[in-house]
């Protein structure tokens, strides 16, 4: 369901957060306000419109491949030997980037959004040529984590399920709705161990029992699909 495979050590890991946080008038603000504490680093699909998105790829994208262009390149080969298959950055989509949670906005209770990933039907053109929706990747590298950890929070549903139970039944019907009917299973993340999964499993952020003052929570997000051959890396 979901694999975790170490990929950077600790000491990769805290030179990684010294340069996210240098760029730190380049954090996009995901929140109401700076003190909500949710921030990206770089574009992402899920959250931007369609304009935003194009804007922010174009000004981010150069900053993140010039800081972070060793980090992107341990990530394409780690996953070309994994998928055995060249993995490459989709043309005019954003670059991986990176969720910045800072104490304020850690989950302690589970209010996360439950879904599956889907944003590739916002961030591609449709009728891409040679594109293969049918087996998408996402994936997340936690660079740094609560004192509590961090983790995602599993159902084991995939949306080809999903959507065969919404055409059953009579109404409106959320991913939400159908975790009453599964039991929650945890899969733990670990500082500099990369966590890959479909995307098309029922999924949210997982919720920690305590937050300290001064915890963050630091990621490396993105995802995958198969183009001609090729994985193509975004966000």
């Amino acid at each position: 369901m979901i694999t975790s495979l170490e990929l950077l050590d600790a000491a990769e890991c805290a030179r990684l957060e010294g340069a996210i946080k240098e760029l730190r008038a380049r954090w996009v603000m995901r929140g109401t306000s700076p003190t909500s504490g949710f921030f990206t680093l770089g574009a992402a699909s899920y959250l931007d419109g369609a304009d935003d998105y194009a804007a922010r790829a174009g000004e981010l994208n150069p900053v993140l491949r010039d800081t972070f262009a060793g980090l992107y390149a341990r990530v394409a080969e780690f996953l070309s030997a994994r998928l055995r298959a060249p993995v490459g950055f989709a043309d005019g989509l954003a670059l991986p980037g990176f969720h910045i949670w800072l104490a304020p906005a850690i989950f302690v209770t589970p209010v996360a959004s439950v879904h599956f990933d889907l944003q590739y039907l916002r961030a591609w053109p449709e009728a891409t040529p040679g594109l293969d929706l049918r087996r998408p990747l996402s994936f997340t590298l936690p660079i740094r984590l609560p004192r509590r950890g961090g983790g995602l929070n599993v159902w084991d549903v995939t949306y080809e399920r999903y959507r065969r139970f919404v055409a059953r039944v009579p109404g409106a019907i959320q991913p939400v709705d159908v975790t009453v009917l599964l039991e929650r299973m945890r899969h733990p993340y670990t500082p500099g161990a990369i966590a890959l999964h479909s995307g098309h499993l029922l999924h949210q952020i997982g919720e920690i029992d305590e937050v300290a003052p001064d915890d963050e929570r630091i990621t490396l997000q993105g995802h995958a699909l198969l183009q001609r051959g090729e994985w193509k890396l975004y966000w």
